[in-house]
């Protein structure tokens, strides 16, 4: 149940009151919203070791920022699901429309031009 409560607070973004009223129209268990956030306290706690042991992996990696001597971008294609990384040699529209390829949702961004 920890796990259930964890999984619709955190990735699927539901509020504390969204997931009180999912716990009792469909579960059946009336919670409260403390006994809630309580449970994604928990959760919040017993993923941090596996959050460390990827930072650490990270940071021990040799990280090349310069592909035979020219500059490369990290480009970026996350949502809730999957993160998918791509590593260009430029920062063009072209580059952006080889990262989405055939892709036609909605971009949430920094803002930079390429993206319009």
């Amino acid at each position: 149940m920890t796990a259930l409560i964890g999984e619709l607070s955190g990735p699927q973004r539901s509020s504390r009151g969204a997931v009180q009223e999912f716990c009792a129209s469909v579960l059946g268990l009336p919670i409260s919203r403390g006994t809630i956030q309580r449970a994604v306290d928990w959760v919040s706690d017993a993923i941090i070791p596996h959050y460390e042991a990827i930072a650490e992996k990270a940071r021990a990696a040799t990280v090349n920022w310069y592909q035979h001597g020219v500059s490369v971008w990290l480009w970026v294609m996350a949502n809730t699901t999957v993160a998918f990384f791509k590593v260009q040699a430029s920062c063009s529209k072209g580059a952006f429309a080889a990262l989405v390829e055939r892709w036609a949702g909605i971009v949430v961004n920094d803002g930079y031009g390429v993206y319009c």
